[in-house]
Parts: C-alpha cells; structure tokens; sequence
C-alpha cells in the first residue's frame, strides 16, 4: 500500500516543471523559456531558488498562440 500512494505521479502530469522539464515540455530552448518569463507571458512560481512553471501556463500559452495562428 505504501507504493500506491506515488502511482498517481507516474500517470498524470506534474502541477508544476523546472525550468529544463518546461523547456522540454514546450519544446523550446532555456533563452526562449526565460524571455517568455521576463515579458510575462509565463508567469513563475518562486520556491526558494527553485523556478516552477506551473502546467496550466504551459497549457494557456500553448492555446494562446494556437488562437493566433487560426486568425
């Protein structure tokens, strides 16, 4: 039962990335990443020296610029 409690980790996506797994996830580079952060279209949740970037902005960028590219 003690490993059951981690199984729902391995099958869904995480809340939030670092930086490289955000990167991967977008399929853009670390330069890209932190200039969609600077001009805020990424918004950063700060942990100690730790960068996240949450999912759901992964996600609102991503159906963002699908909007864009259907106009």
């Amino acid at each position: 039962m003690v490993g059951s409690s981690h199984t729902w980790r391995n099958k869904s996506v995480a809340l939030a990335h670092q930086v490289p797994a955000a990167c991967d996830r977008l399929g853009i580079g670390r330069t890209m990443l932190y200039e969609l952060i600077k001009t805020g279209r990424i918004k950063v949740i700060k942990i100690g020296r730790r960068t996240l970037v949450p999912e759901s902005e992964l996600q609102r960028l991503v159906a963002e610029q699908l909007e864009k590219s259907a106009a």
